[in-house]
């Protein structure tokens, strides 16, 4: 058995488990060496050993994609689990594949979007979509198992193991009692569903913020992106003040600042720190907190301006105040909104070694950050962004677009609708599109100004044929959607 590759450009190892899962894998490997693609699958009935080892290990380390196929028999192999781990620790992009529909996922694999083959009728259909995610790195909305995009009693997610690293400013000297801390905290029965929120933290943006955050591979304090000066600067942003000179990560979703500011509001009615199209950021807390120059807040650092380093305080933070998440008295709402403002910080930037998950809000906001990346930082990242709703990470109370379905004939928009229509953050908005053909000719659309109902269609027949084109759709000046239909 050798570990070198055919000529090509698209390398694919294929990772799979015999007992359960071959003949998918051997279907699979010669429609998509029938494709173009250069595809290494391991059909050596021999025992694993060193030599063997070392193949495998090659192949992974040489490969640009690797196919996971989640079967019964690879959730229980140790030999499938460890191809699994290592394509993620040397960074490799992923794509699950389901086997069969009932077959369980490892943790590690838990928050990818993956294709269900688990219907062989489908076969041909869910390849199509597999060769369209492997080239474009969208997957259309009928490729997902159900339960990746509605709420049907998913597993709760927890995040990869982690890949503990050692940044330039080392660990802190009570790091294993931070683990400690996390572990008996992890433990409250209070937490509920919630548990897995003490895995992470919560860094959310704009989706054109994220995109420069993931194609520079590094996230910036604010005041590293502002004016060096104290003085407002012409699109009348506020000063930079001393903690805009950190990178302010939360200990959970849906924080108070995030509930006034996220969805599409008018132009009129928008604050500093709006974010439309808002994606999350999903850090691991522990490798994140451990770091020497990482502290914490206990409540609003703006109104408190304290922050603390070791473990015991931290152990003595009021979590369940922190993670509160259930309606409130009047009485209790200071306390507990203060507490729910609780953030670790970090000076002036944090790489993205310790980046665990990249989360949209809906699947047309998953292409919008898809087509906003390029593809190398695509490569980097796509395995890492779902659009999952089963996890209540949003606050959904105003306009985005859920879904979108291109055709050369138009294009079609749903949206989430605005909650109280007699409030004037629900429109009226003015809606344009600007279309840009494969040959680059740009034409723009002024479709009026109106307060959307549940969809929105776009009439294309007019314009000269396009034989593919990108979209992007403006509310009020604001980007809420980016795609494209590839050329058939």
């Amino acid at each position: 058995m050798s570990s070198e590759w055919p000529s090509g450009s698209n390398r694919i190892f294929i990772s799979y488990a015999r007992d359960d899962a071959q003949d998918l894998a051997v279907s699979l490997r010669d429609d998509l060496a029938a494709a173009g693609h250069d595809v290494w699958l391991d059909l050596a009935e021999i025992a694993a050993g060193a030599s063997w080892a070392k193949d495998i290990e090659e192949a992974i380390e040489n490969c640009d994609l690797v196919l996971v196929l989640l079967s019964h028999g690879s959730y229980v192999s140790e030999v499938c689990r460890s191809e699994q781990l290592r394509a993620i620790r040397k960074e490799k992009r992923i794509i699950p594949v389901l086997v069969q529909a009932d077959a369980d996922r490892p943790l590690h694999m838990e928050n990818m979007n993956y294709v269900d083959f688990s219907a062989l009728d489908d076969y041909n259909v869910r390849f199509q979509d597999l060769i369209g995610y492997i080239t474009t790195g969208y997957l259309p909305h009928h490729a997902y198992p159900v339960d990746a995009d509605v709420g049907t009693g998913a597993p709760p997610m927890f995040p990869p193991p982690k890949v503990r690293h050692t940044p330039a400013t080392g660990l802190k000297r009570d790091t294993r009692a931070f683990r400690r801390y996390l572990e008996d905290l992890r433990e409250e029965p209070w937490l509920g569903e919630r548990h897995w929120w003490t895995y992470a933290l919560f860094y959310y943006a704009d989706v054109q913020r994220i995109a420069e955050i993931l194609t520079e591979g590094v996230l910036f304090a604010p005041g590293r992106i502002r004016a060096d000066d104290d003085d407002l600067t012409k699109s009348g942003r506020r000063r930079v003040g001393l903690w805009d000179k950190y990178v302010r990560l939360n200990f959970r979703p849906r924080t108070p600042d995030l509930y006034g500011l996220e969805g599409i509001l008018p132009e009129n009615e928008r604050m500093y720190g709006h974010v439309g199209v808002p994606v999350y950021l999903l850090f691991d807390l522990e490798a994140v907190i451990t770091t020497g120059d990482a502290r914490f807040s206990n409540g609003d650092i703006i109104q408190t301006g304290k922050t603390y380093k070791s473990a015991v305080a931290f152990r003595d933070l009021p979590f369940d105040l922190i993670y509160h998440d259930a309606p409130f008295s009047r009485i209790e709402r200071d306390e507990i909104l203060n507490a729910r403002r609780a953030q670790v910080i970090v000076p002036g930037a944090l790489g993205l070694e310790h980046l665990r998950h990249i989360w949209c809000r809906s699947a047309a906001e998953y292409e919008t950050l898809r087509y906003l990346l390029p593809d190398k930082a695509w490569h980097r990242w796509g395995d890492r962004i779902t659009a999952r709703t089963d996890y209540d990470l949003f606050n959904r109370r105003r306009l985005f677009v859920q879904t979108v379905e291109l055709t050369p004939e138009g294009a079609h928009f749903t949206f989430n609708p605005c909650h109280d229509p007699d409030h004037d953050e629900c429109g009226p908005f003015l809606f344009e599109a600007t279309i840009t053909a494969a040959d680059g000719t740009e034409r723009n659309i002024d479709l009026g100004e109106f307060v959307p109902d549940d969809s929105l269609a776009i009439d294309l027949t007019t314009l000269p044929k396009m034989n593919g084109y990108s979209i992007k759709l403006f509310v009020d000046n604001a980007l809420a959607y980016y795609g494209r239909l590839h050329p058939a």
